[in-house]
């Protein structure tokens, strides 16, 4: 494994330094003059709506736990890279999809899934409804889908409605454009004519002409896996790192029940992270709606995380579909749920 330094100036031109809990407070002994451990953690380049109780979880719940301070955090534009870094061990943690992760054990990596950053997602996909009238018209040989990265979760999660309807993948031209804010852009200049983005971003499109939703994938699959928490096998082995990862799904939950039950403080963590141009301007009334739909209708933050491997299961057929994956790596091999558990018996459920 290369030295976590050495790997993220490699992979991300950033250089991180690794620490360790201290051992007086693993042994349940008070941390007295201790440093507080720093987790170092690579998150995707944008924060928004949906991600806010897991990225307030991060920053705001974790380090009020005994022995940790605030995470050292590194956002990156791709879900692939990083899931390189994780596959380097230059990070602790990481926020990435199960398809890269997947792709990245089949080849050899030792990666772990242990946690869900939400359940079900914000991504929708929006069409120039001048053109696109219903998905069928997606397959036209003047229409063009703009997805993030081939193999991701952007491309693959269009298969499912696209199969279900008659439609033949390979009849759809898709190009690659990274980041749902430069998707966002292709679309209102013309260049693309479908994307997936966050539906917040989507009732913005909405404001600038004749766009509209076409399909909502929490409305297609029984559950659809979007952003996880993975983390490095070799370095999981180490005791205290089962630790900092039970207390990272800890916190999570914690911070998915009270952005459930809390809309004021769900509003006041969505102005203070999400990275959209003036969110932290946004009004209690222009952000309840959204947290209404992510709390109640996509169901995005499950009280007890809800995190088994049956989900990753039945997405798996979808991914092979796709050529996203072989398939010969079993999802029960890298989806990791004792954190999770425990971190339930520890909260209560």
């Amino acid at each position: 494994m290369l030295h976590r330094r050495d790997a993220l100036k490699l992979l991300s031109g950033a250089a991180m330094a690794g620490s360790s809990l201290p051992f007086s407070w693993l042994m349940g002994e008070p941390a007295i003059a201790q440093a507080a451990r720093s987790l170092e953690v690579n998150l995707l380049g944008f924060a928004l709506g949906i991600h806010v109780p897991t990225t307030a979880a991060l920053f705001e719940i974790l380090p009020t736990y005994p022995g940790y301070a605030a995470p050292k955090a590194h956002r990156l534009e791709q879900i692939s890279t990083v899931t390189q870094t994780l596959v380097a061990g230059a990070a602790d943690a990481g926020e990435t999809d199960p398809i890269t992760t997947l792709r990245a054990v089949e080849a050899g990596a030792d990666l772990k899934i242990v946690g869900l950053w939400y359940m079900n997602t914000s991504l929708v996909f929006v069409v120039n409804a001048d053109k696109i009238k219903e998905i069928k018209d997606l397959e036209k040989p003047d229409s063009v889908v703009a997805i993030n990265t081939r193999g991701d979760i952007t491309e693959v999660m269009l298969y499912g409605p696209l199969i279900k309807r008659g439609v033949d993948p390979k009849k759809v031209q898709i190009i690659e454009i990274g980041g749902s804010g430069g998707r966002m852009r292709a679309l209102l200049s013309g260049r693309v004519h479908a994307v997936p983005v966050h539906f917040d971003q989507a009732a913005e499109i909405a404001k600038q002409g004749n766009y509209k939703i076409l399909f909502e994938p929490w409305k297609e699959y029984k559950a659809w896996i979007n952003e996880v928490w993975v983390v490095n096998g070799s370095w999981l082995k180490a005791k205290e790192n089962q630790r900092a990862v039970v207390d990272l799904v800890k916190a999570t939950i914690t911070g998915f029940r009270k952005a459930d039950t809390d809309f004021h403080w769900y509003a006041q963590m969505y102005r203070k992270y999400v990275t959209l141009p003036k969110a932290s301007e946004a009004t209690d009334e222009s952000i309840k709606p959204l947290w209404d739909a992510l709390a109640n209708d996509v169901k995005a933050w499950p009280v007890n995380m809800d995190f088994t491997v049956d989900p990753f299961d039945d997405l798996l057929p979808v991914y092979k579909a796709a050529g996203a994956v072989e398939g010969k790596v079993q999802p029960k091999q890298v989806v990791e749920t004792s954190f999770v558990q425990q971190a339930l018996a520890e909260l209560g459920r």
